[in-house]
């Protein structure tokens, strides 16, 4: 591998920095925090590397060209002498599916449409008399719906920010946080890479048991006992890169097996609900996971006068809680926070405890002083990631 691309690494506002940590230990170079990810560089196995071990990631981009840009005449010249040819997927009647996402601000170039219009047509120029051009085929990478061969069009970004232009190709098609595992869900199920980075945060360690009074579909128990196993959060699942040009099966296999680590020590995992329908959910999911053994859910309420046993080396206890925006009444919802926090006392010390919540006043409500380490946002509502220790 002699190529030397630069990449981005997407994720969610507020995770920069965690990103940046979890690169580091995958052994990625010249990394650099930047709003909505992580630029660094690297050859295909890197993009592999990261596509497999990244559990806070979103989605890995090959940065193709950075450059000013006042006139489409320019975007198109530049545009079609791009080596679209090493990136793009062929379906297996060699037609290529590629959509094509433009975002423009304070830029002579602000029509959207327009730019997408010359980006698609310089892709279509360019790979003229090998493939067709398919642009904007269904929902697109990460939206469910297939483009020829049952293969995920190419995404292709497209920023013009103050007559800066950059264009990007996704080596990743469905979002990092999917992992595969999480077919059944509970209500307002957490994001797997925001889950990850609340185990992060409050830190929790392999080793240690880990308690969820409100695990719904189980997310969080599940993310903990696929760490536990040493299994890399993309083990499971295919990439775009998987179909694009070159791609070094040998090598990709080779380097998921490396990222595989021992499994840890024992230590409980242990998610509860009060409802048993999330309970056979968070089961199923576990089981998919292909780290089942280590996790455990029980039917359980959060006021539940016995005591769940844990054993491991310490205790962390981390919930994602109602967070009372779209349901439940609030005075009801304080008084689960309120039992939360009275659970959390009655743990073995010291206890780490870990909560998401968009409402600081519910996190107060838990009275054991916890402390917002970071804000990101899923679904489009900012939610906070709060942390104590229990002494």
């Amino acid at each position: 591998m002699t190529d030397r691309l630069r990449l981005f690494v997407a994720c969610a506002p507020g995770l920069e920095d965690l990103l940046a940590h979890e690169l580091e230990e995958l052994g990625v170079e010249e990394i650099a925090v930047t709003q909505g990810g992580v630029s660094c560089f690297g050859d295909r196995d890197a993009i592999y590397r990261i596509n497999l071990g990244s559990g806070l990631g979103l989605r890995v981009l090959v940065r193709m060209a950075d450059f000013l840009v006042r006139d489409f005449a320019k975007l198109e010249r530049v545009a079609k002498a791009l080596e679209w040819e090493r990136w793009l997927i062929r379906g297996p009647s060699g037609q290529l599916s590629v959509r094509v996402r433009a975002h423009a601000k304070r830029s002579r170039l602000y029509h959207t449409n327009a730019i997408v219009e010359r980006i698609e047509r310089s892709i279509a120029r360019r790979l003229e008399g090998e493939v067709r051009v398919r642009a904007d085929v269904g929902k697109g990478p990460g939206g469910g719906e297939l483009g020829d061969g049952g293969i995920e069009p190419t995404l292709v970004q497209v920023r013009i920010m103050r007559d800066r232009c950059t264009i990007s190709v996704d080596t990743t098609g469905r979002l990092l946080h999917k992992r595969g595992w999480r077919q059944q869900t509970a209500k307002a199920p957490l994001r797997e890479d925001i889950a990850r980075a609340l185990l992060r945060v409050t830190g929790w360690q392999p080793g240690m048991a880990l308690f969820d009074p409100v695990a719904g579909a189980g997310t969080l128990i599940i993310e903990a006992a696929t760490i536990a196993a040493g299994s890399p959060p993309g083990a499971g699942r295919s990439f775009s890169c998987m179909h694009q040009p070159r791609f070094d099966a040998a090598r990709f296999n080779a380097i998921r097996d490396e990222l595989r680590g021992d499994a840890s020590p024992a230590a409980s995992l242990l998610g509860a609900d009060r409802d048993a329908g999330a309970v056979a959910a968070a089961q199923a999911n576990a089981a998919r996971s292909g780290a089942g053994a280590l996790a455990e859910f029980v039917e359980r309420s959060v006021g539940d006068k016995q005591l769940p046993v844990l054993s491991g080396e310490g205790v962390a206890l981390v919930a994602n809680p109602p967070w009372g925006l779209r349901t439940g009444d609030p005075s009801r919802l304080r008084n689960l926070y309120a039992s939360l926090g009275k659970l959390a006392l009655q743990l073995p010390r010291p206890t780490r405890v870990g909560l998401v919540t968009s409402d600081a006043a519910l996190a107060g409500a838990t009275k054991l002083g916890l402390e917002r380490q970071l804000t990101t946002e899923q679904g489009g509502i900012k939610i906070g990631l709060w942390t104590g220790v229990i002494e």
